[in-house]
C-alpha cells in the first residue's frame, strides 16, 4: 500500500529545503529521499531500473531528443529507464534539460545561477557557453533559489551520469510561458544543435485526483484510469507524436490536462522542426501511479517516455506498470558456490565504490550474467568482521551487520544495499573509513523466508535464524551467530530481548517468534584486495 503522504510527497512536492544554490555547486535536493542517497546505493538502483526496462523498445540510433517522467523513482524510474536504457558512453556532450519549476513562480524560462549539479554519483558541470548564449536577462533570466527545492532537473541526473559519462548539463526551469515565449527558446536552443548535444524533456503527465484538484471524470483516479488513458494521456501522446504544437496547445486548452512539463513540451514541438524535421516519436513506456501494485489513493499521475530519432523504427512495445516482485519459494534450492562468490564481489565492490570512489560496482555489474538466481527477492545481510587480532582484541571482530528479511530488491541488488548500509548505517558503530577496508572480511548471509513458530521451543540453535517480537519492538539474530558466542538458547533469548530493548527475561512469556535458514558465504582472505 502507498500511504497518501507519501505518495504526494515523492510525486509533486519536492524534498526539505536545501541550502540555496549560489554561484557555485548546487547541492542535491532530493537524493535519499526521491532517489537513493548513498553512491553504490544510487548507482544500483540506475542498474535495476536499467535491467528492467530492457524489454521497452530499442531505437536505431541516437534519439535528438527525449520526453522523461521525473516522480521519484518508485513510480516512475522504470519509465525514466525506458528512455536512458538508448543512451551510450560518448554519445552526447552537452544535454539541454527544460523543466517544470514546481516551486517558485516566475515569468518565462530560468537558470538558477549554480556552475554544477551534485548527484550521489559527482558533480555535472553547467555548459558556460551555451547558458551565455541563450540566457539574455528576459526570455530566459537567473532567478535564484529556483532550483533550491526542485525535483525535475537532479531526478535525471543519475541516469544521464551512468549511461553518457561524462557531459556538460544547461538547466532550463519553465514557469508561466506563452505559445511566443516557447517558440523563440525553441529558436535558440536549435543554435545548439550540433550532433553532439541532447534535448531532454522532463515532465510528468495527467496529474488526476482531489490532490490535484482536477477530477472531470469524478473523484477516483482508479476508476476513471481508462478515461485518463484514453481522453487524456492518449490525446496528448497522439499530438507529441505528430509533433503537433498547435493541436497540443489546443487540447490543453480544452481539456486543461495537468500535464506538469507542458511548457517544454511547446518547446519541444516548436524545437524539432528546426534541428530534425525528419524525426520521428518512439513511444517508450506509459503508465500511471494506479496501475502500480499497492495503489490506495484517489490521486494519481501518469509517467511517458518519449524518444525523437531520425529512424523512426524500434524493436519492442512501450513498457506499461512494472510488475510486483515476487518472493522466493520457501522450497527454493540453496544457490550454488559461484552465485554465492559473485554476491560476495559486489559487497566488495559496494563498499570500495562508496567508501574510496572505485568504479568496482559499475564493472561488477556490467558483468552480472542474466540468471534466475540474482533476481530472486530474498532476504540478506551482509556481516563486516575485523580482521586485525589487535583491533579484535580491543573492539570485538563484527564491525556492521545490516540487511532485509524481507527484502524489496533483487538478490543482487539487496547485496549492495546492504553491504552499504552495514558500513555506513548500523548505528551501534561509526562509519567504515575507507582506509579500514584491507582489514575487514565480508560475510553475506542469504535467508530463507521466516516462518512463524508456537514456541521458543521449536528453535535449533546453529541452524535457525531467530526473529523475536513482543510489545511492538523486534530483533533478529542470524544463524551463525549464538555459535560464535558460545550462547546456549536461554543466553541467546536473552541476549536477542536485550537487543529489541527489553528485558533479558522477556523472551519467555508473551512472545512470538519466527525462524529462518542461512546460507553463509565468505570471503577468502586472498579475495579481500
Amino acid at each position: 500500500m502507498i500511504p497518501r503522504t507519501v505518495l504526494l510527497s515523492l510525486l509533486l512536492a519536492g524534498s526539505a529545503a536545501s541550502p540555496a544554490a549560489a554561484a557555485g555547486v548546487r547541492p542535491s535536493a532530493i537524493a535519499g529521499a526521491w532517489y537513493p542517497g548513498d553512491r553504490a546505493s544510487a548507482i544500483v538502483d540506475v542498474h535495476r531500473l536499467l535491467r528492467s526496462a530492457a524489454a521497452a523498445p530499442a531505437l536505431r540510433g541516437k534519439p535528438v531528443a527525449l520526453v522523461v517522467p521525473h516522480a521519484g523513482w518508485r513510480f516512475s524510474g522504470i519509465a525514466a529507464a525506458a528512455a536512458f536504457r538508448n543512451l551510450h558512453p560518448g554519445d552526447f556532450a552537452r544535454v539541454v534539460i527544460v523543466a517544470p519549476s514546481h516551486h517558485v513562480a516566475f515569468e518565462g524560462f530560468a537558470t538558477d545561477g549554480a556552475s554544477a549539479y551534485r548527484t550521489p554519483l559527482g558533480d555535472v558541470p553547467v555548459c558556460s557557453d551555451a547558458l551565455r548564449q541563450i540566457a539574455d536577462g528576459t526570455l530566459v533570466r537567473e532567478v535564484s533559489g529556483s532550483s533550491d527545492d526542485e525535483h525535475a532537473v537532479e531526478i535525471e541526473l543519475p541516469f544521464l551520469q551512468e549511461t553518457l559519462g561524462s557531459f556538460c548539463l544547461l538547466p532550463i526551469e519553465a514557469g508561466r510561458t506563452s505559445a511566443e515565449q516557447e517558440s523563440a527558446l525553441a529558436a535558440r536552443l536549435a543554435a545548439l544543435h550540433d550532433g553532439k548535444t541532447l534535448f531532454l524533456f522532463s515532465s510528468d503527465f495527467t496529474h488526476y485526483g482531489p490532490s490535484f484538484g482536477y477530477t472531470p471524470f469524478g473523484v477516483s483516479a482508479l476508476a476513471a484510469r481508462e478515461k485518463i488513458r484514453e481522453q487524456l494521456d492518449g490525446r496528448a501522446i497522439e499530438l507529441l507524436t505528430r509533433i503537433d504544437a498547435p493541436g497540443f496547445r489546443a487540447f490543453l486548452k480544452e481539456t486543461g490536462d495537468t500535464i506538469c512539463g507542458r511548457a517544454g513540451l511547446g518547446v519541444l514541438l516548436d524545437l524539432l522542426p528546426r534541428v530534425a524535421p525528419k524525426a520521428g516519436a518512439v513511444l517508450l513506456a506509459t503508465y500511471a501511479s494506479s496501475d502500480l501494485a499497492g495503489f490506495a489513493d484517489d490521486s494519481s499521475v501518469s509517467y511517458v517516455a518519449l524518444a525523437y530519432t531520425p529512424d523512426r523504427r524500434a524493436a519492442g512495445k512501450p513498457l506499461g506498470a512494472p510488475p510486483s516482485p515476487a518472493a522466493v519459494r520457501t522450497d527454493a534450492p540453496e544457490l550454488p558456490a559461484p552465485t554465492g562468490e559473485r554476491l560476495l564481489r559486489l559487497a566488495r565492490a559496494a563498499l570500495r565504490t562508496e567508501l574510496a570512489g572505485a568504479k568496482d560496482l559499475e564493472r561488477e555489474l556490467s558483468a552480472l550474467p542474466a540468471e534466475p538466481e540474482y533476481e530472486r527477492l530474498q532476504g540478506v545481510f551482509v556481516t563486516l568482521n575485523r580482521t586485525d587480532p589487535r583491533e579484535i582484541r580491543s573492539e570485538g571482530r563484527l564491525r556492521g551487520c545490516i540487511g532485509q528479511v524481507l527484502p524489496a530488491y533483487p538478490l543482487y541488488q539487496a547485496v549492495v544495499e546492504a553491504a552499504v548500509d552495514a558500513a555506513l548505517h548500523d548505528q551501534r558503530f561509526e562509519p567504515v573509513q575507507a582506509a579500514e577496508l584491507e582489514r575487514l572480511e565480508v560475510d553475506v548471509t542469504v535467508l530463507s523466508p521466516p516462518r512463524p513458530i508456537e514456541s521458543w521451543r521449536g528453535i535449533r540453535l546453529g541452524t535457525h535464524g531467530i526473529v523475536l517480537e513482543k510489545q511492538g519492538r523486534r530483533a533478529l539474530f542470524l544463524p551463525q551467530v549464538p555459535g560464535e558466542q558460545g550462547w546456549t538458547i536461554e543466553q541467546t533469548l536473552s541476549a536477542l530481548s536485550q537487543k529489541a530493548g527489553l528485558p533479558s527475561d522477556a523472551w519467555r512469556e508473551g512472545t512470538s517468534f519466527s525462524v529462518f535458514t542461512g546460507q553463509v558465504f565468505r570471503e577468502r582472505p586472498e579475495t579481500r584486495r
